[in-house]
């Protein structure tokens, strides 16, 4: 495990623990966690009720103490992941069959074609998946995205440079400003320029 976590810092965004784990121990992992990821979620697994007060070091987000209820632990892992969704802002989908989450600050925009939604990471990568622009508009509601096209919605902490009919992000990709959001672009773009 210590050696995904030095090729994979930031990997995920939430980790289950048990304290005691094959070669190592949940708390020296999640001290290395800690060390890239001061954002993770940690969720530690236990029957060792004494050393929960060390786990307060590692900023253990909750227990799950074993033998476990399986009602309980469910409890515990959905309230982790809308703390995330609260915490950071987060998108998710689901592509045959996998559930995916992203936060926010790794997506630089979305597209649409036809029915499928293509989802373009800040890392460079691209996701698809069969959904609708209005869907994934609601998910990343606010002033960090905005709308420059029927198919287009925008990172504005990825923009890098503003003509009047089209923008240029960071890495390099220009997008069209469509007529039909060119004065709501610019007027929320602004707004996000005077909240910073």
């Amino acid at each position: 495990m210590s050696d995904f976590l030095e090729q994979q810092p930031n990997f995920f965004h939430m980790y289950l623990l048990d304290i005691e784990m094959a070669g190592t121990d949940g708390l020296k992992t999640a001290a290395q966690i800690r060390e890239t990821d001061p954002d993770a979620v940690i969720i530690f697994m236990t029957s060792h009720s004494e050393l929960m007060s060390e786990a307060f070091e590692v900023l253990a987000f909750q227990f799950i103490v074993k033998p476990f209820e399986t009602k309980k632990a469910l409890g515990i892992l959905s309230s982790a992941v809308r703390y995330l969704q609260k915490r950071k802002g987060v998108f998710q989908f689901v592509a045959q069959k996998k559930i995916y989450t992203f936060f926010l600050s790794q997506i630089s925009y979305i597209e649409s074609s036809g029915r499928k939604i293509f989802l373009h990471t800040t890392e460079g990568e691209t996701y698809e998946y069969y959904g609708t622009l209005k869907d994934a508009r609601e998910q990343v509601q606010g002033i960090l995205f905005a709308q420059i096209h029927n198919s287009i919605i925008i990172n504005l902490e990825y923009l890098n440079t503003v003509e009047s009919n089209s923008v240029y992000l960071k890495a390099g990709e220009k997008l069209p400003i469509s007529k039909k959001f060119h004065a709501s672009f610019h007027q929320q773009f602004q707004q996000f320029v005077l909240s910073r």
